[in-house]
Parts: structure tokens; C-alpha cells; sequence
């Protein structure tokens, strides 16, 4: 019963995963510059992160120390 089951679920992934891959669409040279300064961490996320693990590894709270970090990251322009 349950190897009928799992072969079922198998052959119903398997179905849903036809159809290939689809190839990536260009992206121009404007956007590629757009998502790596987003994805490029600045010098306050790097300020907080040397804040977080001194606060961190230094005995704090890990709680209030992830609250922190996460404050002080939304702060940043």
C-alpha cells in the first residue's frame, strides 16, 4: 500500500517536472549594475554586522543582540 502510494507521488513529480528548462532572459547591463548594488553589503551593513558579532561573541544576549543587528540594518540607507 504505501509503495503504491510513493510510486504514485514519483510519477506525479515526474510529470509536473516535464517540459524542460527555459533559457534566461538578457538582462541589460543597467539592471545587472542594479542587482549587484543591491546585493553588494554597504559600509553600515558592514558597520551593524562588526556591532552584531561584538555583541555577540563578546557575551551578549544572542536575542537582543539578532535585534539589534536587525535595527540597526533597517536603519541603513
Amino acid at each position: 500500500m504505501r509503495a503504491t502510494i510513493i510510486a504514485g507521488l514519483m510519477a506525479v513529480g515526474f510529470l509536473v517536472g516535464c517540459g524542460g528548462v527555459e533559457a534566461p532572459e538578457e538582462m541589460s547591463p543597467e539592471e545587472v549594475e542594479r542587482i549587484v548594488a543591491t546585493a553588494t553589503p554597504g559600509p553600515c551593513t558592514d558597520a551593524c554586522d562588526a556591532k552584531y558579532y561584538q555583541c555577540y561573541y563578546g557575551g551578549g544576549d544572542p536575542f537582543y543582540c539578532s535585534s539589534y543587528r536587525a535595527y540597526c540594518i533597517s536603519q541603513c540607507p
